[in-house]
């Protein structure tokens, strides 16, 4: 039995000689990889520095753990931080690592995420 596509296709086809391009195939998965969203990252971008102060900070930071296969963490784990606090200076997260990066600039990353995401959550059910 024919879907009522193919059956189209055929007739605009065989009568009309016309070619009517296939349906792409329907996905069956959910889409995978860490959840994203652009509109959090630009607010996260547009907050302060979180170790520096400085406005705006310009960079979203990714700071959760990667999923495995050098893929990037959800953008809810990420945090506002300046060029040279995120990957250029000295101490930057990408060069001392998660870790060294809280000791050396006294900031909980795990709890900087979760209010981040309360701020953010809250700010778009009022609004």
């Amino acid at each position: 039995m024919r879907s009522a596509h193919a059956l189209r296709r055929w007739l605009a086809r065989e009568v009309l000689n016309q070619e009517i391009p296939r349906k792409p195939p329907k996905r069956t998965t959910q889409m995978r990889g860490p959840a994203r969203d652009w509109k959090y990252r630009a607010w996260i971008r547009s907050l302060p520095c979180s170790t520096c102060g400085i406005e705006p900070a310009g960079e979203a930071a990714h700071t959760g753990s990667d999923g495995g296969m050098k893929q990037k963490a959800s953008d809810f784990s990420c945090i506002p931080l300046c060029r040279n606090c995120h990957t250029m200076g000295p101490d930057a997260y990408h060069c001392i690592g998660r870790k060294e990066f809280e000791l050396r600039h006294k900031v909980d990353i795990t709890r900087l995420v979760q209010r981040l995401a309360a701020c953010w959550r809250m700010r778009n059910d009022v609004g």
